[in-house]
């Protein structure tokens, strides 16, 4: 797979689909395992509608990038991790 494609495909998608709450997101590629993990970070309790747009972002993923075998989603607060959000690994979306 095209990492740098993918990245930059996901920083498009996750843009699009950050409500207002969501203050980053994360994409990771295992090329190893063909997992694809797509994380968001909120501001704030997680709600079924921050989880249902990481979802939506990882099923448009899946659309775009067919050599993925697997995928997870995982929606997060952003409390206590608002000071590393910058520096994580796979960074797509930081608001």
């Amino acid at each position: 797979m095209n990492n740098q494609g993918l990245m930059n495909a996901a920083s498009l998608i996750a843009k699009r689909n950050a409500g207002g709450r969501v203050v980053a997101a994360t994409v990771n590629w295992d090329g190893h395992d063909s997992k694809l993990k797509v994380t968001y970070y909120v501001d704030g309790i997680v709600s079924d509608v921050e989880q249902g747009l990481c979802d939506l972002t990882l099923t448009e993923l899946l659309a775009e990038f067919p050599d993925v075998r697997r995928a997870e989603s995982h929606c997060l607060s952003a409390s206590g991790r608002l000071g590393k959000l910058g520096k994580m690994q796979g960074l797509v979306y930081l608001r």
